[in-house]
């Protein structure tokens, strides 16, 4: 699948900009991750996020961990372990994300025919700021549309998601309608925390664009998100854009259904979800950035869809969810494969749910 781009390039050695070009299949402001420290963030994953359908309708979890991934036993900051943070509303809260500080978890509430993004806002111990009066509190207006996906800039200084919107004109908004990549400016903190100027970031005629997760280094500055030629296409790629300059944007995976993408924290790779298995089965593979080579599986099991992937920041671990009897579950597993555990040990009530969308 292709689709229309525009490449820049500036004044670089012909024989150096063969090898880039033939390398990394990137844009022409080609950026090789810089060495130094692994990230630009700054929290240390000692919670994951994820949603669940545990309660009937779907609640933001918050499980506590140790460096190793483990659920926690002792010294919890909450009462339960998983805790749920959305209990006392009775609509869906879905698809959180964390600030590079740890101190604002971003999510998406549905609300009538409208979703919009809401914000918890922490206190450096991991409990609820209750000095906050309106905690969670809505960011901005959805203007009627569905706000989904929401993630941050690893300065903190962008809130990106995805705006379904009606693209049919039907005169309302369901899964029929495509989505597009918004940006908007970040500013303040607390009680003064507000999302500002959203904006489109890319709005490809027809097609879909979703998922989009920033780098975690500054000087990285791209974007790698979900693209289908439509809403209801069955063709998933994985894309890289320049948030601050959407000219630059192009395919990063195109063989199979992919999508899904997650940073390692050096910015030299990224793990997704692909469906090239024997019986179109979810896996999660991994694939150098810039783009170059085969992608090599990560968790590869015959039969059991493996999706969702998120990246311990500043180490070698992954979440995701593995999908048995309909219903998904979290399990962790290194960043270079081996034998995956599952998260929720000993909480069976959990095994019975709908268990989605982990965020470290």
């Amino acid at each position: 699948m292709k689709k229309s781009m525009k490449y820049l390039y500036g004044f670089i050695p012909v024989i150096f900009f063969a090898v880039l070009l033939s390398s990394c299949g990137d844009d022409g402001d080609i950026l090789i991750p810089p060495i130094g420290p692994p990230s630009d963030l700054t929290r240390s994953g000692k919670f994951v996020s994820f949603t669940s359908n545990l309660n009937g309708n779907y609640d933001v979890f918050l499980a506590q961990v140790n460096s190793s991934g483990v659920l926690e036993t002792s010294g919890l900051v909450y009462q339960t372990n998983p805790f749920n943070l959305t209990s006392l509303n009775i609509s869906d809260d879905r698809q959180s994300n964390w600030s590079p500080d740890g101190k604002v978890l971003v999510f998406s509430r549905t609300d009538g025919n409208q979703q919009e993004v809401y914000a918890f806002f922490f206190n450096a111990d991991g409990s609820v700021d209750s000095s906050i009066t309106q905690n969670p509190g809505r960011l901005f207006s959805s203007s009627g549309n569905w706000d989904n996906n929401p993630s941050f800039s690893p300065d903190g200084k962008f809130l990106i998601w995805d705006r379904r919107t009606d693209t049919d004109s039907s005169g309302t908004i369901n899964s029929d309608d495509s989505r597009d990549l918004y940006i908007g400016d970040v500013t303040g903190a607390g009680s003064s925390f507000q999302v500002s100027n959203p904006r489109a970031i890319s709005a490809t005629n027809g097609g879909d664009e979703y998922n989009p997760k920033w780098s975690p280094r500054i000087s990285v500055r791209r974007v790698a998100y979900e693209y289908q030629t439509s809403a209801t296409s069955t063709d998933h790629d994985v894309y890289i854009v320049d948030p601050l300059d959407p000219v630059n944007n192009v395919n990063f995976y195109n063989p199979n259904n992919s999508g899904y993408p997650a940073w390692a924290p050096a910015c030299d790779r990224i793990i997704f979800e692909s469906d090239k298995n024997p019986g179109d089965y979810w896996s999660i593979v991994g694939l150098p950035y810039p783009a170059s080579g085969n992608p090599v599986d990560v968790v590869n099991e015959a039969g059991i869809n493996s999706r969702y992937p998120t990246w311990l920041p500043n180490g070698g671990l992954l979440a995701y969810i593995r999908f048995s009897g309909g219903n998904g579950n979290i399990y962790v597993v290194t960043t270079s494969g081996g034998t995956p555990s599952k998260l929720l040990q000993g909480q069976p009530q959990f095994d019975g749910a709908n268990n989605l969308w982990p965020a470290w």
